[in-house]
C-alpha cells in the first residue's frame, strides 16, 4: 500500500512541476500589438455612435466596442455627409446570433463600413470598421 500511494504522491508532484512550469513558460509571453495606431472607440449611446461613425479623422479603420441595445435601437446615424444606417438582425445562418452593419452615407467612400456578430444574450459586440473605400466588396442593403 506504501509503495501505490508513494507513486501516486510522486506522480501528482510531476503533475505539479509540469502545471507550474506552464505558468512559468506561459509569464514569459508577451502580446505585442501590430500597429501602434490602434483605433479603439466605446459607444455607450447615440451620442458615441454619432462620434465614432462620423468622426473624420482620417482613421482608415476603427473597433468599436457597442452596448448591444444601443445597436439594436438606433437605426441611423446624420452626419454631416449623410446619413449612416445601423442594421441588427438575428443570423438565419447561426441561430441564437445577431449580425450588426453599419453602411456610411452614400456616396461618401471615406465613410467607414462596420461588420460584427455576437450572441444575442451579450450586453456588447465587437464592431470591425474598414473605410468603405477599401472594402473588397459592396453589400447589399
Amino acid at each position: 500500500m506504501k509503495a501505490v500511494f508513494g507513486f501516486w504522491a510522486l506522480s501528482n508532484q510531476r503533475v505539479a512541476l509540469a502545471i507550474l512550469g506552464g505558468f512559468i513558460l506561459a509569464g514569459q509571453v508577451h502580446a505585442k500589438p501590430m500597429n501602434k495606431n490602434l483605433n479603439l472607440m466605446s459607444v455607450n449611446n447615440e451620442a458615441d455612435m454619432r462620434r465614432a461613425i462620423c468622426m473624420d479623422a482620417g482613421a482608415t479603420s476603427k473597433l468599436l466596442i457597442a452596448k448591444m441595445a444601443v445597436v439594436k435601437n438606433v437605426k441611423s446615424v446624420k452626419c454631416k455627409s449623410g446619413e449612416a444606417l445601423i442594421r441588427y438582425r438575428e443570423d438565419a445562418s447561426d441561430p441564437g446570433h445577431v449580425l450588426v452593419n453599419i453602411d456610411p452615407p452614400n456616396g461618401n467612400s471615406k465613410g467607414l463600413d462596420c461588420d460584427g456578430k455576437a450572441d444575442i444574450g451579450l450586453h456588447y459586440i465587437g464592431l470591425n470598421c474598414l473605410e468603405s473605400s477599401l472594402e473588397s466588396t459592396s453589400h447589399s442593403k
